[in-house]
């Protein structure tokens, strides 16, 4: 590297992708100026950084235009997108926010569209011959149920971060309960085959080089416990959990679910940072999320010296090469919270951007 970036990362509260990204890139010694946003006072990687404003929420028609002025304010190199809502704003940006000659580290439009929308993802991946839990919608689920059993588990297509309405079904009145009172368009319900254990669930980071080569990935395995389990359920004496956005477990050695990562990685042409979700199910895997965006588990994989966005930071932005990175495996990652105590006026006075002075 020829000389210290400055990376602005949003969405930085304590249990996001944003925050962990911040963690990560804190274990560089120093090698990059952090500039934080949040759409809230109330968030823990504000205060860990001497530049930080509010902005609007993804969702209004300020929020780029307000991040392409902190961008030129603070002489931003590079953009980490720290939530998905953002990451699929900022997409859409892309040429304008690249103008002021800053980098956001996103991969392209087109798989983006694929990965976040889980219906057109698990038809794409099943016309693939790839491993998916079999699926059916609010139209078919009866004939689903009827070739997988019971439980199933229910799900919007899109905006299920963290387990969002996302839940164990066990019978027909079940399923028609949670249809009947699902808070959105019920044509997006995906009713799913439950597959494998708690014991064989794994999120997968693989990191892709601007030109498509792989350099790294790397397996957890994860334990479904505390802030790591979501929903779980006792259903005819026998136990079904699920887990949450918040991952932790064991950092492990396996060949098989590398290279399926990687070559699924390769192709659906992913650049930069990816991650899967997966459950092994009667021997085969079965992959039932794939996000082509930095991971929750970014801070655990740095700690264990596969730092993600240091990587591919320096690959797209400098062109260094990199080849497999020797970090640490056979290990527990075990998570908890932190707390920060931040004076009242402080949090009153973090800075917003005024843009008709800007």
């Amino acid at each position: 590297m020829t000389h210290r970036l400055n990376v602005l990362i949003t969405g930085v509260g304590g249990r996001g992708v944003g925050y962990q990204l911040l963690h990560a890139m804190s274990l560089t010694q120093g090698r990059y100026r952090i500039v934080c946003v949040d759409a809230v006072s109330f968030s823990y990687g504000l205060y860990l950084v001497d530049s930080r404003y509010i902005v609007p929420l993804a969702s209004s028609p300020d929020y780029i235009p307000t991040l392409i002025d902190i961008i030129k304010r603070e002489s931003i190199d590079v953009l980490l997108p720290g939530t998905e809502a953002e990451l699929i704003k900022i997409s859409g940006a892309r040429d304008e926010i690249e103008k002021t000659g800053c980098r956001p580290i996103i991969g392209s439009r087109s798989v983006i569209d694929l990965a976040f929308d889980k219906a057109k993802l698990y038809r794409w991946l099943d016309e693939q011959g790839i491993g998916v839990p079999r699926s059916g919608t609010v139209g078919n689920w009866r004939a689903l149920v009827e070739e997988v059993g019971f439980p199933v588990v229910a799900k919007p297509s899109g905006n299920s971060g963290g387990s969002r309405n996302v839940a164990i079904l066990a019978d027909v009145a079940e399923v028609e309960d949670y249809i009947a009172n699902f808070p959105g368009d019920r044509d997006t319900i995906i009713v799913q085959e439950y597959v494998g254990d708690a014991e064989s669930e794994y999120t997968v980071g693989v990191i892709i080089a601007s030109e498509g080569s792989i350099i790294d990935s790397i397996v957890m395995r994860r334990n479904l416990i505390g802030l790591t389990l979501g929903v779980s359920r006792s259903i005819g004496g026998k136990n079904y959990a699920l887990s949450t956005g918040y991952s932790q477990g064991f950092i492990v050695e396996d060949k098989e679910i590398q290279e399926f990562c990687e070559a699924l990685s390769r192709r659906m042409e992913i650049v930069g940072p990816a991650n899967f979700q997966l459950r092994r199910h009667k021997g085969t895997i079965k992959i039932f999320e794939v996000h082509p965006r930095f991971s929750g588990t970014a801070a655990v994989r740095a700690e264990a010296g596969l730092n993600e966005p240091d990587i591919i930071i320096r690959n797209q932005v400098f062109g260094e090469h990199f080849g497999r990175q020797p970090y640490q495996t056979n290990v527990a990652a075990i998570r908890a919270l932190h707390t920060i105590l931040v004076p009242m006026q402080d949090l009153a006075n973090v800075p917003t951007v005024d843009r008709q002075k800007a």
